[in-house]
């Protein structure tokens, strides 16, 4: 109640590593796709706010004592599952500070160039190659006086979708394709 901003950020974490001690029980691991990347962004949502609260170090696997302690009786599987989730949750938060550090790294540098405008570009390989999220970018930028071409991220971002999607699709055309060798039919792809 002291800090409305601190507040948010308690909540955010409390909220996100119940959802994804849940999602690790359920056999969801974090991934860039699907449920696997819900999980992945709930995940460094919550290591995100953490380093707003000022925590530098990885946390969030000392939470999932409490989210089984406080659940696991109604649901026993958190209890038997419990090493596992931790497993997955101190290695995503691991993976991820590194990459926040990386990110920090190329985001103080752009800071240090003195320049006003991030691009789109720039914005979008912070967030594809070092999983440094948009939000975090503005509000870091925000605090220097610095803006972000956020238009030009999101269309990065959609051309990126609409890739990913002619991907899938190209796939999907593919499905089966029997090539008969010997009598035994092969999957091609």
């Amino acid at each position: 109640g002291a800090d409305a901003k601190n507040d948010i950020s308690i909540r955010v974490i409390t909220d996100h590593i119940r959802s994804a001690t849940f999602m690790i029980s359920d056999g969801v691991i974090p991934s860039n796709e699907g449920r696997g990347y819900v999980l992945r962004r709930l995940l460094r949502r919550a290591a995100r706010h953490g380093r707003l609260l000022g925590i530098e170090r990885p946390f969030l696997v000392e939470l999932i004592d409490t989210v089984v302690g406080e659940s696991g009786n109604a649901y026993p599987e958190l209890k038997t599952k419990m090493a596992h989730i931790k497993m997955v949750v101190g290695r995503e938060e691991e993976n991820f500070l590194k990459t926040i550090d990386q990110g920090l790294t190329r985001l103080n540098d752009f800071i240090a160039s003195g320049e006003k405008v991030l691009s789109g570009e720039e914005a979008f390989k912070l967030n594809d190659t070092y999983g440094f999220p948009l939000d975090l970018t503005c509000d870091i930028l925000e605090e220097k006086g610095i803006s972000v071409d956020v238009e030009g991220f999101k269309k990065l971002m959609q051309e990126q979708k609409e890739k990913a999607r002619s991907a899938r699709a190209n796939l999907d055309v593919l499905g089966w394709v029997d090539n008969e060798v010997e009598g035994i039919a092969e999957i091609t792809t």
